[in-house]
């Protein structure tokens, strides 16, 4: 597919530049400001009273204007990216911050404000957008909003996440960082230090060897993703190194304790393993907000 338009040119907008029209909740024009008609390449009389899809560009998904106005009616704010078409053929991105304007609890109007959009976010969209609009030729809007869906979750986000990323030209792909469970992994270090630590003080050495912890999932996710770009992050090599130390940490704990070494070098142990869980974990959302 070819997603650009062969016979119109992108109209580059000015940084400066702020696009704004409103609509009733119907989609129609209530009032379009100086800017909106010069790049669209209407007089202000022939936009007002028509709907506002007259600059919708045919390359736009409808699965996305399905998820703006679900939302927007309900009452919620968001961002979008668009490209629309000017009167001559000619296109352009924009980031909409989509408002709506509510009256006793209804929404009765909706404001957009549009930017520019950066080209890091630009060249991903056009991607997605071209793969939505094939699947939209075989399938339904509700199916085309679940592929949607599982495209974002897929990576770890929700729609504003997904937005808010692209808009400060941070990567959306990196699936198999987004994919990884923070918060359990790092719970799962937590308690097995204390089952460790328990088990240390019953005396219950036997039981320590027989022992297959889930810890040791993290580290086999670490060496599965050996190959991804970002392991070559300063912030990475720190997530690996603590991982290590951890558990060279827990076999030293376990060893002295072994040989009934005293409490304070064993104490001392225990703190170096608290800071060696935060260390990986911390280091880890360094990363993974990273790529």
């Amino acid at each position: 597919m070819n997603f650009e338009n062969e016979n119109g040119q992108e109209i580059i907008i000015s940084e400066k530049d702020m696009i704004v029209s409103t609509t009733d909740r119907t989609g129609t024009i209530l009032y379009a400001n100086d800017i909106f008609c010069k790049v669209a390449g209407y007089e202000r009389k022939d936009v007002i009273g028509k709907p506002h899809n007259i600059i919708r560009h045919p390359d736009m998904p409808k699965v996305i204007f399905k998820l703006l106005w679900d939302r927007v009616l309900k009452g919620e704010m968001l961002y979008a990216f668009v490209k629309n078409i000017s009167v001559n053929g000619d296109y352009y991105w924009v980031k909409a911050y989509v408002k709506p304007v509510l009256e006793n609890g209804t929404v009765v109007k909706i404001t957009s404000y549009r930017k520019p959009l950066n080209d890091y976010a630009k060249n991903i969209i056009i991607k997605l957008y071209s793969t939505l609009l094939d699947y939209e030729k075989s399938h339904s809007i509700e199916e085309s909003l679940q592929f949607l869906l599982s495209y974002l979750d897929e990576r770890g986000l929700s729609y504003d996440q997904f937005i808010d990323r692209l808009s400060l030209e941070k990567s959306v792909e990196n699936i198999a960082l987004r994919s990884i469970d923070f918060n359990k992994h790092k719970n799962r270090h937590i308690i097995f230090k204390e089952y460790v630590v328990n088990t240390v003080t019953n005396k219950q050495f036997d039981e320590l060897d027989m022992v297959n912890s889930e810890v040791c999932s993290f580290g086999k996710w670490i060496e599965s993703v050996s190959t991804e770009p970002f392991v070559q992050d300063s912030a990475w090599k720190k997530v690996v190194s603590y991982n290590d130390k951890f558990h060279s940490s827990l076999n030293e704990y376990v060893e002295k304790a072994k040989n009934s070494d005293s409490i304070n070098n064993l104490s001392s142990i225990l703190k170096d393993l608290d800071e060696d869980i935060n260390n990986i974990f911390t280091n880890l959302t360094i990363v993974k907000d990273k790529y």
